[in-house]
């Protein structure tokens, strides 16, 4: 009887060890997966700051863009007043007998 008993504590020993051992693989693995999520998270967050900077600076783009064309749009107009400026004062200038 006290060898069925001592029989019965080793196996459960022997299992015991078992499934520590199966735990511990178990939890290795987890970390393992765990640190390369975080990895993936890390990357994709950069990734995000990346393209948040790059559409930052193309916005920044576009803006200048506007501005060039609207003073573009600007210069064109001034130029027109000028030239109306020029042929009015030299129509008057004809009509009084000087041009």
């Amino acid at each position: 009887m006290l060898q069925t008993i001592y029989d019965s504590i080793k196996e459960l020993q022997t299992e015991t060890r078992v499934q520590s051992r199966r735990f511990w693989i178990a939890t290795k693995r987890l970390q393992g997966t765990v640190r390369k999520v975080v990895k993936s998270c890390i990357e994709i967050e950069e990734k995000l700051n990346t393209m948040e900077e790059r559409t930052m600076a193309v916005e920044a783009d576009v803006e200048a863009l506007k501005f060039e064309s609207h003073g573009r749009q600007l210069t064109d107009i001034l130029w027109k007043l000028k030239d109306q400026e020029n042929r009015q004062r030299r129509n008057n200038l004809r009509f009084l007998g000087r041009g």
